[in-house]
């Protein structure tokens, strides 16, 4: 799961009314274009003009709250967590209901592990705004890193029955369901989380997971297929789908009953033909162990040592298919075996110089 985004810059133009301190004096004018210039500069990535607007907004204001969550997000961007906590601690020295430094404040400490404290800083700013759905959804995240599944549970159906279309409230129920052994109910929340964000590749991820345990391996294939084809460099999605891949074949009920013949008749072309219906389904593995069994049953069935070549080849495992190709024009006749004789005599050939 992912920390939602940061809330953004203050300006003039605000949706909330921000109640300041009784003791707080109302912002000089001054402060108030400085602190819109300095919102204006952070949205554009100018983090140094955008601390000196602010800076100049404080020194006619410096008790301006919303200057100083301002500062605290300058801080935030530039990687200094330390200053930003303490601008954002100011913030709400001068005004106890500003939600946005509440927010950040709760977003930093969930990042470093405080869990105690961002789950603090989210409550206090859902009794600034309730409807907040961003603060309601990181303290649902909170209460699951502390452990409290039911209460997460909680504020993400709550954040549900508002919006029933979040992706995220979705995908984090199935998470917290699938690590209850609640396997169904994971796979209906991770369901729903992809059908709304189809391109985040970690979703569909979580999908197949989830599926796995089901043993809804067709499923579950192409839930990693559409994780492997978002993110090709994903290693889990790969090795998964391999994994998924093969339980699919191995439980298919026509090849099941097919392999079960093949290997009661134990002869070198029921092997043969067994080991190119792994080839069919992608199984490599069962592939090369079915050849194996096939030579060692009848070292001189050229077939099978031509299959074996074909593996070692498209993994470039040079040495091993000089091996095997050598093999299969020894026992093999370019009369019965044309086109593979002829592979196997330029690949020699190929090999040789």
């Amino acid at each position: 799961m992912r920390l939602r985004r940061l809330v953004t810059a203050l300006s003039l133009v605000s949706t909330l009314p921000l109640a300041a301190c009784v003791n707080t004096p109302p912002p000089h004018p001054r402060a108030e274009i400085n602190n819109e210039l300095c919102a204006q500069e952070i949205t554009k990535g100018d983090l140094i003009r955008a601390d000196t607007y602010c800076d100049l907004g404080l020194e006619f204001s410096p008790q301006y709250a919303d200057l100083w969550a301002n500062k605290g997000l300058i801080a935030l961007y530039a990687g200094r967590n330390d200053d930003a906590k303490k601008h954002f601690i100011k913030a709400l020295r001068f005004n106890q209901e500003h939600l946005q430094a509440y927010q950040n404040l709760g977003g930093i400490y969930l990042q470093e592990g405080a869990y105690g404290k961002a789950h603090d800083n989210f409550r206090r700013a859902l009794k600034v705004n309730p409807d907040n759905m961003e603060t309601r959804y990181n303290l649902a995240l909170t209460l699951m890193k502390m452990g409290k599944m039911e209460a997460s549970k909680k504020e993400l159906r709550t954040l549900l029955a508002v919006n029933p279309g979040l992706s995220d409230a979705h995908h984090t129920l199935g998470i917290i369901s699938y690590s209850e052994n609640e396997f169904d109910d994971a796979v209906d929340h991770l369901s729903q989380s992809v059908q709304l964000t189809p391109d985040v590749p970690e979703k569909w991820h979580d999908l197949g997971t989830a599926l796995m345990e089901l043993s809804r391996f067709p499923e579950a294939r192409e839930a990693f297929s559409n994780c492997a084809q978002l993110d090709p460099k994903n290693s889990s999605c790969v090795n998964n789908l391999s994994l998924a891949q093969r339980k699919t074949a191995l439980t298919d009920a026509a090849f099941k009953e097919l392999k079960d013949t093949q290997q009661a008749e134990n002869s070198a072309p029921a092997l043969y033909m067994l080991a190119r219906q792994y080839r069919e389904k992608g199984l490599l593995a069962e592939e090369e162990s079915t050849y194996r069994k096939c030579v060692k049953l009848d070292a001189k069935f050229a077939p099978c040592h031509f299959g074996l070549f074909q593996l070692f080849s498209d993994a470039h495992k040079q040495e091993h298919a000089q091996i095997a190709c050598k093999n299969f024009l020894k026992y093999g006749t370019s009369e019965e075996f044309p086109t593979e004789y002829q592979t196997c005599e330029r690949f020699i050939s190929d090999a040789t110089f």
